[in-house]
């Protein structure tokens, strides 16, 4: 029997390779020891057995299976992506479906919203994933969901789906697809963090057209948000972007420039206390400005 799969990666490896060095590796800080080591995408941002479910005394790692199955969709969206430039449009239907999937999965597989989701699917049924009980009478589909709903690892095997639910929001007529936009930013020294989608505090109950930053790459950052265009990206937004990265870790920031990072993380140290939702706003607001 082959063995199951130990190291459930809550932050996809290809997605984390897209910020490492020529050798594949890049520089780990920890916020919690305060400290910087050298890692690569294979060895970090995971948990041990975290998509496991034992159900009916049977171990199985097929939530796993299923990140899986849906990540390799998303490499092909990233693909594209990194080899596009600014002159040539990549923002398809396709590629603006592929990148709200790929937010929305990143936001509910993270440890981070590990409470709200389960605060979340309670208030929520079977049918509300897009699944039903052929042949069963209301009242036993209504049994049936209750105890399906009650059980933790039945929770856990519905959670890979709450990025195709969250998408249903592209469909509403007030959905607004020119806020769609990838910045190009080419030699830079990027990082990315254990959470790393920076959502804009002042659009956060929207449910239709909640704007976001998110860093696909070091070179890459997709932004569903209003944007001035720009011939050229302020300097001001990296930085910002990356004070941002780091305030939103809740442990583990990466960047493959060594130095980078730490003069990242000593900035950050420095400027703390403003750090905030205030300056999270500030962000897009540069964007909008364009200065």
């Amino acid at each position: 029997m082959t063995p199951l799969s130990k190291k459930h990666h809550y932050i996809p490896q290809f997605y984390l390779r897209g910020f490492t060095d020529t050798n594949g590796g890049f520089t780990i800080y920890d916020k919690v020891r305060n400290e910087f080591r050298k890692s690569r995408p294979e060895n970090e941002f995971y948990e041990k057995f975290r998509n496991t479910t034992n159900l009916g005394g049977e171990k199985s790692v097929m939530v796993e299976d299923m990140y899986s199955h849906i990540e390799s969709t998303f490499a092909t969206t990233l693909s594209a992506i990194e080899k596009s430039n600014h002159t040539e449009p990549v923002l398809t239907s396709d590629i603006m479906v592929g990148l709200k999937f790929l937010v929305e999965t990143m936001r509910w597989r993270n440890p981070a919203l590990d409470a709200v989701y389960e605060s979340i699917v309670q208030r929520l049924s079977i049918k509300d994933f897009g699944l039903q009980f052929k042949g069963a009478t209301d009242k036993q589909a209504v049994e049936i969901n209750k105890r399906i709903m009650d059980e933790p690892d039945a929770r856990k095997m519905l959670r890979p789906l709450m990025g195709s639910l969250s998408i249903n929001s592209m469909a509403n007529a007030n959905y607004d697809t020119s806020k769609w936009h990838i910045l190009y930013q080419e030699g830079g020294f990027p990082i990315t963090g254990d959470f790393p989608i920076i959502f804009n505090p002042k659009s956060i109950h929207d449910r239709i057209n909640e704007e976001f930053i998110f860093p696909l790459s070091a070179q890459r950052t997709a932004v569903f948000a209003d944007i001035k265009s720009m011939k050229q990206l302020p300097d001001v937004f990296s930085i910002d972007k990356d004070l941002a990265i780091i305030h939103l870790a809740k442990r583990f920031i990466c960047c493959k420039h060594d130095e980078y990072l730490k003069f990242m993380i000593n900035y950050y140290k420095t400027n703390r206390t403003e750090i905030n939702e205030q300056f999270l706003e500030g962000i897009f607001l540069t964007l909008q400005k364009g200065t």
